[in-house]
């Protein structure tokens, strides 16, 4: 998982550090709860940013061909990345292995046949702007 976060390209943190007390293995009895829960919520982020697109005025497909460039691109920009499996800040649940916000039939299968194998982590990242940005990214 650290190495995910050190090979990540677009998204850098200063410290990232597993949650332990709030991790667990696909054999603890509060497993599925937690799994369905992280789901969910990315579910009901999508929701609210579609529900945000219509208040702006994208009701259809065809309203994407005159979208403004601001606030609904960005919108249209967070919605792509939570369906495509982009890693971001707004995802609750993100599997790593299969690059999705979401729970493939590959994982569900895995997650049954090899409980004891599957972590649910929650992890814990922080970022502190430092005047020396562009020189660390180059």
């Amino acid at each position: 998982m650290q190495s995910f976060f050190k090979k990540s390209q677009l998204v850098h943190y200063d410290s990232v550090e597993i949650d332990l007390p709030n991790s667990v293995n696909g054999s603890d009895p509060r497993f599925e709860d937690l799994l369905n829960r992280a789901i969910a919520q990315n579910h009901e982020i999508l929701a609210d940013l579609l529900s945000k697109m219509k208040n702006e005025g994208c009701n259809e497909l065809e309203d994407l061909l005159h979208l403004p460039q601001g606030f609904q691109s960005k919108l249209l920009h967070t919605i792509s990345h939570l369906l495509d499996g982009f890693f971001g800040v707004d995802s609750h649940f993100f599997d790593i292995d299969n690059i999705s916000h979401r729970l493939t039939e590959n994982r569900q299968k895995k997650i049954k046949e090899s409980p004891d194998k599957c972590w649910l982590m929650r992890v814990k990242a922080t970022s502190v702007y430092g005047g020396d940005f562009e020189k660390k990214n180059r």
